[in-house]
């Protein structure tokens, strides 16, 4: 039997949904930041859940939407197509506020109080939104931020999501910088980890923390939370050692009855195809459309 690789059937159907891209000004530092807001065809009035939505590294919140970057097998990873008409919410794609590598924000704390502030972006451009369901999910680097929002923010997410998370971030710069994959190395992911920082973990250990999940367990302890990983994972490696296993357990120590779910999916975070030398078929194992039915039975 083939193995399973998603939970729900392949999108076939058109997309009705509609979408936009707001310009804000960050209130961290003022910079000019984008959004895309994908919504269903529903009177802008009517108050509805939110998915705030971070992307995976190096792909646009376009790509992420779409399915991944231009190639990738869509069996796998489907993205956030017609899911906002679909279940009648608006899903909100930061394009990521960083320092030096675009599309690369690793939980850029300015990033992470954008996101925070969506709710009243939204507001102001027109939309209105229930705040009593608002969720956050993400994709790898996405599923960091996702778990760094919910952890710091506890009282504005109803309910988190994150697949194939980082959550060290100085765990995985350094093992991208030792990774014996020359598959790795050529794609420079350890540099520009430091680049966006501002340093290799040893250099700025405090920056490394503070991009963590780790620190924000206790907020985290508090949001329903389902983490999505595997033991083989090559691209988030080590992740029973000192990524989502690890968080998993910290979080139930900090709180024995926390509602946080980890699941071993088994599955790699991304194969590579030999007949391509630079074409990743990535996250086959996760599906937006399964996240937002689990998330959608929680509230505030």
């Amino acid at each position: 039997m083939e193995p399973l690789y998603y939970l729900s059937a392949p999108t076939v159907e058109p997309d009705d949904s509609l979408n936009k891209t707001i310009h804000f000004i960050s209130e961290n530092d003022h910079s000019q930041q984008a959004l895309d807001i994908y919504y269903p065809p529903v009177e802008k009035d009517l108050p509805l859940p939110l998915v705030i939505a971070p992307h995976a590294i190096t792909w646009t919140a376009r790509q992420d939407y779409h399915g991944g970057l231009p190639g990738l097998n869509r069996t796998y990873h489907r993205g956030y197509y017609n899911l906002a008409s679909k279940y009648n919410v608006t899903i909100a794609m930061p394009h990521g506020h960083h320092h030096s590598s675009e599309n690369s924000s690793l939980a850029n704390p300015p990033h992470i109080q954008d996101m925070a502030c969506i709710p009243e972006i939204l507001a102001a451009n027109g939309f209105s939104v229930d705040r009593g369901r608002i969720y956050v999910c993400g994709l790898s680097m996405g599923g960091l931020e996702a778990l760094v929002l919910a952890g710091q923010y506890p009282g504005l997410i109803a309910a988190a999501v994150a697949f194939n998370p980082i959550v060290d971030l100085a765990a995985w710069q350094e093992d991208m910088e030792n990774s014996p994959l020359p598959e790795i190395k050529e794609f420079g992911t350890a540099e520009n980890i430091s680049a966006e920082v501002g340093g290799r973990p040893a250099d700025v250990p405090r920056l490394y923390k503070e991009r963590s999940v780790f620190p924000y367990i206790e907020g985290l302890a508090h949001v329903p939370t389902l983490i999505f990983w595997s033991n083989l994972d090559i691209i988030v490696p080590r992740q029973r050692e000192r990524h989502t296993y690890q968080l998993y357990l910290q979080v139930k120590a900090v709180d024995p009855d926390s509602p946080i779910v980890e699941y071993n999916h088994t599955k790699i975070h991304g194969k590579i195809d030999p007949s391509i030398k630079t074409r990743w078929m990535l996250h086959e194992w996760c599906d937006y459309d399964w996240a937002l039915q689990w998330l959608l039975h929680h509230h505030k």
